[in-house]
């Protein structure tokens, strides 16, 4: 997979829903392979994602994975995002990449599910 494709250049350059939401849950997340370090903010209403925030450091990669994920997960009822998989997440982001860089897409996918357990 060339990890640098279209998609995941624009989420990078153009992160979507960056920011903070006070008063939601929230986690915090290292990679520690790399030290990328989020912090993942979600607002649920009704059993479902009325928002999802985040502040990111990290790789190209890792800050276009948590972007195209929080896009993917918003709107969404929780029992819908309790049946994503780590393939489902490599889906999204346009294909499995290479074993050393497979943590880089899934660290805010794991703090999130910690975050929604």
């Amino acid at each position: 997979m060339d990890i640098y494709q279209e998609l995941i250049m624009d989420h990078a350059r153009k992160p979507r829903n960056l920011g903070r939401i006070n008063g939601a849950k929230k986690i915090k997340a290292t990679n520690p392979f790399c030290g990328d370090e989020a912090e993942i903010f979600l607002k649920i209403e009704n059993d479902k994602i009325a928002d999802i925030k985040y502040e990111i450091q990290g790789c190209i990669l890792s800050r276009a994975a948590l972007s195209i994920l929080s896009e993917h997960i918003k709107g969404k009822s929780m029992q819908t995002i309790v049946r994503i998989k780590e393939g489902d997440v490599f889906k999204l982001i346009g294909g499995q990449p290479s074993p050393s860089r497979q943590k880089c897409v899934l660290f805010g996918f794991e703090a999130l599910k910690e975050l929604i357990s």
